[in-house]
């Protein structure tokens, strides 16, 4: 039976926060260092070397062991497929090298690593290799737009199912894409890498008979003190955020009728402190060790569970 969880032997045989030769699939969450989960921080603050994508904030990139070997391997918005795979292959070659050597890896990732973050082709590789390796969850970017926009996604008697659809323009550009998906009863939809993609998405559902009516709401950097909501209908979303330079992105569409109860369910907004006590004080008692102590830590807690 396989071992699993945090609070003890993890799926990558970790004893303690990492081991030497794993890999660790980390969420760095929607964007907030706020929104960190504390098994990443864990992971963060103890591997060896961490590679981390274009949308992880230097906030969390910065949390990283301060001898830790960082490593950007971000990729750009306007490859191609191809281009793309390419890149992909070489960043699970580079975790496979890197555990080979004995590295502790942290592989960092916006959102969370199984939403859209080819997690799935870094696992298959890593298992071709043979190396442990864990998944570390996060707040993925429709929950942290949802919480920011005032919508929840589900709701009683009015969205009762959600469905998540990236707008990838690959995606969108197969033939066998179910447009018609959208006129889905009691649904809501959080459609990811959305924004460039507004009005040929909006056009090609209304011809696939979703009414124009439907409420739609943007939400631009989710989690952040920037974000941004725009809220309109499947029929004028695009007018109203065409063009605005004010919404550099990421960001994220939540499509369904319990966009359309915001207004009465809003409410007032809590004031967010300028302080972070609580980060503080995390982080405070989670000293930066060296590498010798960490090795000898990891030793003492294997000697106590082999006991």
């Amino acid at each position: 039976m396989e071992s699993g969880g945090y609070g003890g032997q993890g799926p990558a045989g970790s004893v303690g926060s990492v081991q030497p030769g794993c890999v660790y699939l980390v969420g760095a969450g929607p964007g907030s260092v706020e929104l960190l989960t504390l098994r990443a921080l864990e992971v963060l603050r103890s591997c060896d070397v961490v590679l981390y994508d274009r949308l992880v904030p230097d906030e969390v990139v910065a949390l990283a062991k301060p001898t830790a070997e960082v490593r950007y391997v971000g990729k750009g918005t306007d490859v191609s497929t191809a281009k793309m795979k390419v890149q992909q292959d070489d960043i699970s070659g580079q975790l496979v090298a890197l555990a080979k050597e004995g590295k502790a890896v942290c592989r960092l990732k916006g959102g969370d690593p199984s939403i859209f973050g080819r997690v799935g082709e870094e696992m298959e590789e890593l298992s071709a290799g043979e190396i442990p390796f864990e998944v570390v969850p996060a707040v993925t970017a429709c929950l942290a737009a949802s919480a920011d926009a005032r919508v929840p996604l589900t709701f009683r008697n009015c969205a009762t199912s959600l469905r998540v659809q990236t707008m990838n323009p690959s995606a969108i550009r197969d033939e066998r894409f179910d447009w018609a998906q959208f006129a889905a009863p009691s649904t809501t939809f959080a459609l990811y890498m959305g924004l460039n993609v507004v009005e040929g998405v909006t056009q090609k559902m209304m011809a696939a008979g979703v009414s124009p009516a439907t409420p739609m709401a943007l939400v631009d950097r989710a989690s952040l003190p920037e974000m941004q909501v725009v809220v309109g209908t499947v029929e004028t979303l695009t007018t109203m955020v065409k063009g605005r330079s004010d919404l550099p992105g990421p960001a994220l569409i939540i499509m369904g009728e319990v966009v359309g109860m915001r207004d009465r369910i809003a409410g007032l907004r809590a004031p967010r402190p300028k302080t972070r006590p609580a980060l503080a004080s995390i982080l405070s008692g989670l000293p930066s060790l060296s590498d010798d102590e960490l090795k000898e830590l990891q030793m003492q807690a294997g000697e106590l569970l082999n006991a």
